[in-house]
This record gives structure tokens, sequence and C-alpha cells, in this order.
């Protein structure tokens, strides 16, 4: 992939979480072995520095060590982006976006880092088109990061960004049908745009890529990357109803206490060393109850993979695997 690319593959980007280690160091041999596995589990992007990877708890050195080490190691294989927005004047946003654009195949402008909250759409639009003016022909992205506020892009807005010709992706957060539609057929009005609009919501993944989005850029890819990816490229499958279905009730189990959930879920493949470590100054010890339903989920998972004849992977060594004894 180059920076030349005219869009990004379809499919699933997984907003990558960061293991670290119990000092707080990111534990770089454990995401060797996550790249890995999300790229053998079908996703066709990767998305690191972002909410998930606990990107606001990072100093920028760290952002870009980060995003060079999943570029290395992802070497050409699928395309990663990258957020470069936290924050602050314009002018040293984008320094530090031109610095990221040397990385990874698209820098995400996080729309929240745009305008203060209460902004109107037309100063949100002002300051990001200083933000364009000032990075050159630099690729970009846009996620609506629900922190520190959470603000929404209305479909005239996304249109604007996707007829700048600078963006090619999009991770969208609204969770709403008729607003999902709306952007993706504004988008869709732009001939040849090379914008990629990828869905946040797991409960209406069929739903979007149905209506033309490119695919899907969330959490549950952090679970089971092998379902999310498949029905991204199977939407009018036999199964699909069933399988969206299963993903937005089990949404409601991963969502909460996230990541450190992810971390705990990955942690149950055999030989996995990854620690429950969060820098999240909030994060929250899992009590039985939750593990509980993380296994139940585990066990749910190998079900869809053994219906579906999908090959689940064990992140730690890269071989087929079956739900663990211990959770039978």
């Amino acid at each position: 992939f180059t920076k030349m690319a005219k869009s990004l593959p379809k499919g699933c980007f997984p907003t990558m979480i960061t293991p670290f280690l119990e000092d707080g160091a990111i534990d770089y041999a454990t995401l060797d072995s996550m790249i890995e596995w999300y790229i053998a589990s079908g996703c066709t992007g990767l998305f690191a520095v972002c909410q998930s990877s606990e990107m606001y708890f990072m100093t920028n050195e760290e952002r870009l060590a980060l995003a060079t080490h999943v570029v290395g190691k992802a070497a050409g294989r699928v395309p990663v982006v990258a957020s470069g927005t936290f924050g602050g004047p314009i002018e040293a946003q984008a320094a530090f976006v031109k610095q990221m654009a040397e990385i990874v195949e698209a820098v995400v402008v996080l729309v929240c880092q745009m305008a203060e909250e209460g902004v109107e759409d037309a100063g949100w639009r002002a300051n990001t088109q200083q933000l364009l003016d000032l990075t050159g022909d630099v690729p970009l992205g846009l996620y609506e990061c629900p922190a520190p506020y959470h603000r929404l892009l209305t479909a005239d807005m996304l249109k604007w960004c996707a007829g700048t010709g600078r963006f090619l992706f999009h991770k969208d957060t609204c969770c709403k049908t008729k607003p999902i539609a709306d952007k993706i057929a504004a988008v869709q009005s732009l001939p040849g745009t090379a914008f990629s609009f990828y869905n946040a919501n797991a409960a209406t993944v069929q739903y979007s890529v149905r209506q033309g989005g490119s695919g899907f850029s969330g959490i549950c890819a952090n679970f089971y990357p092998q379902l999310v990816s498949w029905l991204c490229a199977n939407p009018d499958h036999a199964d699909a109803n069933d399988l969206q279905t299963f993903m937005a009730i089990a949404e409601n189990v991963i969502m909460y206490k996230y990541p450190q959930c992810a971390k705990h879920f990955l942690g149950m493949f055999e030989g996995m060393t990854i620690t429950p470590k969060c820098r999240k100054p909030d994060a929250a010890e899992l009590n039985e109850e939750e593990c509980l339903k993380l296994e139940a989920l585990h066990r749910m998972t190998q079900k869809w993979c053994d219906r579906l004849g999908i090959e689940r992977l064990n992140p730690a060594t890269g071989k087929t695997t079956t739900v663990p004894d211990s959770l039978n």
C-alpha cells in the first residue's frame, strides 16, 4: 500500500487495543501476536492509536512509536491508519499530523478536536479547512471519537469532507440507521470519491454494509475479528441475520469495562500472555460474573465459527484453536 492509494479496502479495521506490561510499558511482543491474529482472521486494515489503544494516555512519542511498530509488523499486507489530532492550536495539531503521515496510510482526524463543544458546524469546518491547508496533500481520515466530547458530523458535513479529496477513512459512531443511510448516500453522490465509510456500531453492521458502507471499525473486532470480517463480506448470506443478532446482543457484554475485558478475553486463549493492565485511570477489575459472561462469549464465538466453517485462530500461536478445556 502507498500514500497514493485511491481508496482503502472494504472490510474490517479493528480498533486495536494496546497490550501493556505490568510496569505500564507497551508490550510489543504480545502486540506482534495480535497483529498477526487480526490479519489472519480476515481484517483488511488496522486502526492503531485510537481510543481503544488508550491513545489519550500516551505521549506523542509513544503514539508515533506504536504506529511505527504496527506498520512495520503489518509489512504492507494491510493498510494502517492512526489518530493524529489531540487538541490545542490547529497549527500544533497540523504539525503532529505531518509527523504521523510519515508512518501510516492515513492520519485520522478526531472530529471532537477540531472545535470546542458548542461551536457551530461553520466553525468546525473553518478549523478543519485550516488543518487541510497546513498539511499539504496528506491523506486523512475522520473519527467521531466520543471523548472528550461526542461530536457527530451531519450528512452534509461528511459530504463536504469527502468532496475535499483528502479523506480516505471515516469511523462513524452515530449508531442510528437513518443518519448512517443519509451519510452513506451523501458520500456516494460524489462521483469517483475515494472516501470509505466504516461503521463502529455492532448492531448495525449488516445494515450499513447493505446501504453501501465500506465495512466496520469497532471494538468487537478485538474479540471475534473473523466473524466481523465474514459479516462485512457476506451481508446477504442466509446466516447473516442470525450473526448480526448475536453481535448486537454480545456488544452488551464486551462494552462493559472495556478495554480491560478485551484483554481478559484474549488472555483466555492458551499461551496468550497479555496482562489486564490498562492506563485508563478508571480501569476496574472484572468481577466473577463479568468473567463468566466473557467465558460464555468464548464458547458462543467458537459455535459461530463452527457454524460458518470459519477457522478460529489462537493469537498466541497463530494455529487453529477451539474452546479451551477449562471453558467446556
